[in-house]
């Protein structure tokens, strides 16, 4: 595995998932699977999902799960880093059986559906963080978070990252964090999906 980006309390990896890991769980930190590509298997207590190239799962606290694959597969791995020991009484030691499932979701079919430009639609939940997809066409509005920094991710398209300390260009697959405080816009001429991640709960 490797560590590619620390966005607040998250860390986004890459890891290479060719034959199957032992099953395990996290007490502490909920797991945000995205095949970047090939194919894998993610067994669980809640059932277990098929997850290709774009389809994201997310495997909560307490879940023992474990990831396979006959393919040299890439998965992307969000999940929080940052002293998930200290957060008392959040901890999730087991998961009944029958409380849940696993659910994966596509960018792609999601990402069609968006029709509202620089809006974004919630994907799946992390831990304090939404992870969503949205549609940027033309040029969106100047944004600032200075409580948290920004993941950009672009899954299709061409897009443009202006900021107040430089500019990206981006091509599918690739993705830039702006730091906290940073002001930046998003623009693509021909359209472009993206998915970003924000904090929707404060820790605690």
């Amino acid at each position: 595995m490797v560590d590619l980006a620390q966005v607040d309390d998250l860390m986004l990896s890459l890891y290479l998932c060719q034959g199957t890991m032992p099953e395990h769980r996290h007490v502490d930190q909920d797991e945000l699977f995205l095949v970047y590509s090939g194919s894998i298997t993610l067994e669980s207590e809640w059932g277990t999902v098929v997850l290709r190239p774009w389809e994201v799962a997310v495997v909560p606290k307490g879940v023992g799960h474990r990831s396979s694959s006959m393919l040299h597969s890439l998965v992307l791995l969000l999940e929080p880093r940052v002293m998930v020991h200290r957060r008392n009484g959040d901890r999730r030691l087991f998961a009944l059986k029958d409380e849940g499932h696993l659910e994966k979701v596509s960018v792609s079919a999601v990402g069609m559906q968006v029709a509202v430009p620089f809006q974004p639609v919630t994907l799946a939940d992390l831990d304090m963080f939404a992870c969503s997809v949205m549609l940027c066409r033309g040029s969106g509005p100047w944004w600032k978070a200075d409580n948290q920094s920004s993941l950009v991710l672009c899954h299709a398209g061409r897009l443009s990252v202006d900021s107040e300390v430089g500019q990206a260009s981006l091509e599918e697959g690739e993705l830039v964090v702006v730091p906290v405080g940073v002001g930046y816009r998003l623009s693509s001429p021909g359209g472009a999906i993206v998915l970003g991640v924000q904090r929707h709960k404060q820790p605690g």
